[in-house]
């Protein structure tokens, strides 16, 4: 009896135990191609963004009820750091979910900003044109998943 105890008693810690896992928290800033926002006021400068001619790609993986828009975000974030680059030009994305799980993909073109200046006159027609574009900030987004 004591010895059917004994292993009852650890076939329960060993469930409890195994039923215990880490969730992890991450955090990131992807920047795309409008730094406005409220109180916001920035004199306009031109930058120019030098476009690298080979693709980088970067996967994250979520839980299926994260936002697509946070895992996309994340992948965005990951190549671009992984590039050492400012920003992805011309990104895809592929999803893939599997389950509980979904795979976001990007694949694009790593470019940094350069030669910063201020705007002058001769440049306003090219951003009423739309030749010139602002750059756009995607707020930090929080994505839960189990720790790795």
């Amino acid at each position: 009896m004591k010895q059917t105890l004994s292993i009852s008693l650890l076939i329960i810690i060993s469930l409890s135990i195994a039923s215990c896992s880490s969730m992890k928290s991450t955090s990131n800033t992807s920047k795309t191609l409008n730094i406005y926002g409220s109180g916001v006021i920035q004199k306009p400068v031109i930058v120019e963004l030098d476009v690298r001619q080979t693709k980088v790609t970067a996967s994250y993986t979520g839980k299926v009820g994260s936002s697509l828009d946070a895992l996309k975000a994340q992948a965005v974030s990951i190549a671009v750091k992984n590039a050492g680059a400012d920003v992805l030009v011309e990104p895809t994305y592929s999803i893939v979910t599997n389950k509980a799980i979904s795979t976001v993909t990007v694949t694009g073109f790593p470019a940094t900003y350069k030669n910063f200046r201020d705007i002058k006159p001769e440049d306003v027609p090219l951003i009423k044109a739309g030749i010139l574009q602002t750059a756009k900030v995607s707020e930090p987004t929080t994505v839960w998943g189990k720790k790795n």
